[in-house]
């Protein structure tokens, strides 16, 4: 992901607190969307679930929970960058 897309998940995490753009376990896909790590990969109808779309029509395959980065649960977890 370039620097522009880093940059502006990190200023929506320090902008707005904790939430899935600033924690250790989510993986971005764009600036908007990501996947959480931290627990086993589902199946494709699973995987999109969350981001409470009524239907999809590209295939994503089977993989991590995808989030928006506004999303929190409870097992957020911010260790500082990570990337550093």
């Amino acid at each position: 992901m370039s620097n522009g897309k880093r940059r502006s998940v990190d200023n929506f995490y320090n902008q707005n607190g904790p939430c899935c753009a600033g924690c250790d376990n989510w993986r971005y896909v764009n600036s908007v969307v990501g996947e959480c790590i931290k627990s086993a990969p589902v199946s494709e109808g699973d995987r999109v679930s969350m981001l409470g779309l009524e239907s999809v029509s590209m295939s994503c395959g089977a993989g991590h929970i995808l989030t928006n980065r506004d999303h929190l649960c409870g097992d957020f977890i911010d260790s500082g960058d990570i990337n550093e």
